[in-house]
């Protein structure tokens, strides 16, 4: 087969491949769901589990025999009865995955002993993620049983929005194959920008079971302001009081709009200023928001719209369309990645998210393997109102130099392409000479480059997750790491405090006083469970899928360039990364626990997005590890998709 018909059979398969069926999300999702509860041990269902070799007989016969052979957990401890879950053994966050199949369970209540087998008729069986976890709340007290309802709507919304999106995909890729536009070879950044932000809006979080969910948001809202539907809309205006305006930079941008613009009387600009509101809390919230912090008779509502803006990979930062290098960051009623976790702006991350990013420019500046190769967006200028949490903005200015060059998330590097490629495939092939291996090399090593003195040298460990780390990239292979919205570090004071004290006066004054830490522990987790395993190993999972190369030798790839940074690095202690790598398992982040299905006082978390298990295998070890005929790991959809 020629080159071009092998991608034009590529191409087709990738157009039947977004053609997804309700049935299909819904084996997608419950898929991601289990995983999550398997790698948090959610309700002990891993650690309290007996491993069975295949289902018993009383119990498959349920099926008629149906049911496929493999491991089986059974979980007879569980608040709501016994679960017997079809499993595989993984070595990629988890020790165990869900084996595609139905799952049983019995209910408590008819008292089985632990090895006892109810009969096939007692049993029930479970095909979907919410009839699951409602089961799996059944038997908790009613505060506990709350959040397991709550998390099952989750899990039907997750299908919902899931079909949206694979629909605007679909048409987003059939638009430019009609078009046959190559919108990432525009001349113009913002477009290429724009064009890489929504491939990665189409991608799935590696981890949380039902990210796809903006919870709040319906299908209407959907399309009018997710990114995986790119619309492009009207900002509105309320014009508030200057005594309850508390901005850090007064001097307004020269494209704020005047109270004309906006439809209001023009003397109001003595008294007032015009905060930018989204029109989806305008709409749906705003009303009530105002009349509880008793601000209905102080602000007023202009009438017009002005400024045109479009969603990016955050939903809630918008990019102006006609000055792309600026950003207006919003807030919005909407949950996102866990129930509790709602996109409000407190007034204090508009401070410390200043001071952090001064701290990472003085260092950039005295560290010579950051010097020319970490950027920064400007966020230095915000307001809130009387500290009102859903009425403010943060300003976000992008530097110069992405003006001529290629930006793109780190979210997106495993995303798929209109041309069936993936997005790193076709990074590599414009910027390295389609040398994949010679991408990932000057990837991992900017990567460990930055991150590395961070953590070891000056005690910062940055929550640069996916979404906030991009790659600036120009011809001949350079690349470059912006960082963006610096908000939620971890800090080691002493370090800073004894070894850096001019860099400590910078972020001394920090209003969110979780950022300090006074422990390495504290840097390693966050370490591990933002650098590592959000930016690196779905990157390392997905060329092993993908055929780039064999998972340990892969993993081999990412020590090497751990240690050739290390080494640029004499003078400091290398003792937590050199401890981290013979661990026999990590921290995870228990995203699904902490930030949905328990409370802070069951967890004792201080900040949700910050609760760790030990759990997950280090699969940094596994380069000098033998892989068993017939037990390879299971690897993600290379999609991220059913």
């Amino acid at each position: 087969m020629t080159r071009d018909a092998s991608t034009a059979t590529e191409a087709n398969c990738h157009e039947h491949a977004l053609d997804t069926s309700l049935d299909e999300v819904r084996r997608y999702v419950l898929a991601r769901v289990v995983d999550a509860l398997l790698r948090e041990d959610v309700q002990g269902i891993t650690q309290q589990a007996r491993v069975l070799a295949t289902l018993p007989p009383a119990l498959s016969s349920r099926a008629g025999g149906s049911f496929t052979p493999g491991p089986w957990l059974e979980i007879p401890t569980l608040a709501s009865g016994t679960l017997w879950l079809p499993v595989t053994p993984a070595r990629f966050m988890q020790r165990w995955r869900y084996r595609h199949g139905p799952m049983l369970v019995a209910d408590a209540q008819m008292g089985l002993q632990r090895g006892a087998m109810p009969d096939a008729s007692e049993t029930r069986e479970f095909e979907d993620a919410a009839s699951l976890i409602a089961w799996l709340g059944e038997g908790l007290v009613p505060e506990e049983s709350d959040y397991y309802t709550a998390f099952a709507e989750e899990c039907r919304q997750a299908e919902a929005q899931w079909l949206v999106c694979r629909e605007a995909q679909r048409d987003y890729f059939a638009h430019c194959a009609a078009q046959d536009m190559a919108l990432s070879l525009s001349v113009d950044w913002s477009t290429r920008f724009a064009h890489y932000d929504r491939l990665a809006a189409f991608q799935d979080h590696p981890y949380y079971p039902t990210a796809r969910a903006k919870l709040g948001f319906d299908e209407v809202a959907l399309r009018h302001f997710a990114p995986e539907c790119q619309p492009r809309f009207m900002l509105c205006w309320l014009a508030v009081p200057r005594a309850l305006w508390h901005m850090s930079n007064t001097a307004r941008p020269d494209w704020w709009p005047s109270m004309a613009a906006v439809g209001l009387d023009t003397r109001l600009a003595e008294d007032y200023r015009l905060l930018p509101v989204h029109p989806f809390l305008w709409a749906s919230g705003l009303d009530a928001m105002l009349e509880e912090a008793g601000l209905t008779n102080s602000v007023i509502k202009a009438p017009l719209t002005a400024v045109e803006v479009q969603p990016t990979l955050s939903v809630r930062s918008l990019m102006l369309t006609e000055r792309p290098t600026t950003h207006l960051k919003l807030p919005l009623t909407i949950r996102t990645l866990g129930s509790r976790n709602i996109r409000t702006i407190k007034p204090s991350t508009i401070g410390d998210g200043h001071r952090v990013q001064r701290l990472l420019g003085a260092i950039a500046e005295q560290e010579p393997l950051l010097a020319g190769r970490l950027l920064l967006t400007d966020e230095h200028q915000g307001a809130h109102i009387a500290g009102q949490p859903f009425l403010g903005f943060i300003l976000r200015r992008y530097p110069p130099a992405v003006e001529d060059a290629t930006l793109v998330s780190v979210a997106g590097l495993v995303a798929a392409c209109p041309t069936g490629a993936v997005v790193y495939e076709d990074l590599a092939e414009r910027f390295f000479g389609a040398d994949i291996r010679a991408f990932l090399e000057a990837y991992l090593r900017l990567t460990f480059d930055i991150h590395l003195p961070l953590w070891l040298r000056y005690g910062v460990a940055l929550e640069s997750n996916q979404q906030n780390s991009m790659l600036l990239l120009r011809e001949s292979g350079e690349m470059r790491l912006l960082l963006k919205d610096n908000d939620a570090p971890r800090l080691h004071r002493a370090m800073l405090q004894e070894r850096w004290p001019a860099l400590y006066r910078l972020v001394e004054a920090l209003e969110d006083t979780r950022i300090w830490c006074e422990t390495p522990r504290t840097l390693e987790q966050m370490f591990v469970t933002i650098t590592l395993q959000l930016n690196i190993a779905p990157l390392i999972e997905h060329l092993a899928a993908r055929g780039h190369g064999e998972r340990t030798e892969l993993y081999g790839e990412v020590r090497r360039a751990m240690a050739q940074s290390l080494a640029d690095l004499p003078d400091d202690d290398a003792s937590p990364l050199t401890a981290l790598l013979e661990e026999d398992f990590l921290d995870a982040k228990y995203l699904l626990t902490a930030g949905t299905l328990a409370s802070k006082a069951s967890t004792g978390a201080q900040d949700i997005n910050k609760f760790y298990g030990r759990t997950a295998p280090n699969f940094l070890k596994e380069v000098a590890c033998e892989v068993s005929p017939g037990h390879e790991p299971p690897v993600a959809d290379p999609r991220g998709a059913p």
